[in-house]
């Protein structure tokens, strides 16, 4: 069955995981292919992106793909349109899971920050907080104690996991998956349609509502494991390789 939709992570599949400049030939490659299939020609489908990161920065990345699908960001709990420039909170998304959010940054900023000095937070979200450190090893101590503030507040329960550098602290009941299925519902585009890029166990809720899933090199073990391919390249090398796909390929 053709594919209509294919939905891509940012960091460790488009670009690298780590602070560096981005390898601009490749990058340049996929801007054509993501450019000519906005436009209805080319070999791939049109891409979008999912992502923890913010709105501002997805806004970025669609003006230079030109990406005019709807695009997940913050793991699911913002949604943002290049058409119209528009920005609205993704499915599940409550007052309530706000101000718990809000409770866990002041905690953050009071207690954990000050605590690990090799620890930032990283601005500009609006419905999920990111925590970046250059040693991921003291992760697991800041969510016992994130886990520890919930239960003594008895705040939303949120859902917290790590990637390679970044503790994400998002809310319960929305992520990745569960806003693609809602994006998918309203376009009329089914699973059998769409085609997920992830790297971390962050994108298993995306790998969960499509039909095909493809993962870089770099990609977490576990999430290797339930792929239906895993490109031998890395990042976005891993990107273009996957897009050459004949599964993906329109034409």
């Amino acid at each position: 069955m053709r594919v209509e939709w294919i939905i891509t992570d940012i960091d460790g599949c488009l670009s690298p995981e780590e602070s560096e400049p981005w390898d601009l030939d490749l990058f340049g490659d996929l801007a054509r292919l993501c450019r000519a299939a906005a436009n209805g020609d080319g070999p791939i489908p049109p891409m979008t992106l999912c992502t923890g990161r913010p709105q501002p920065y997805v806004e970025v990345l669609a003006k230079l793909l030109d990406v005019r699908l709807p695009i997940i960001a913050e793991n699911g709990a913002v949604l943002y349109s290049l058409r119209d420039n528009w920005s609205r909170f993704g499915p599940g998304v409550t007052p309530e899971k706000i101000h718990g959010l809000r409770m866990i940054r002041e905690y953050l900023d009071d207690v954990l920050l000050p605590r690990f000095p090799g620890a930032l937070y990283q601005f500009g979200k609006e419905a999920m907080l990111s925590v970046y450190a250059e040693q991921p090893g003291v992760f697991q101590e800041m969510e016992r104690a994130i886990h520890d503030l919930v239960a003594r507040q008895g705040l939303p329960e949120p859902v917290i996991n790590a990637t390679s550098y970044y503790l994400n602290i998002s809310m319960s009941g929305v992520n990745k998956g569960t806003t693609l299925k809602a994006l998918m519902a309203e376009a009329g585009v089914s699973r059998a349609r769409a085609a997920g890029i992830g790297d971390t166990m962050g994108d298993l809720p995306l790998r969960e509502a499509v039909g095909f899933f493809a993962c870089p090199a770099n990609a977490q073990e576990a999430l290797k494991a339930v792929a239906d391919y895993v490109s031998p390249k890395p990042d976005v090398a891993g990107l273009l390789d996957i897009l050459s796909l004949p599964q993906l390929r329109r034409t």
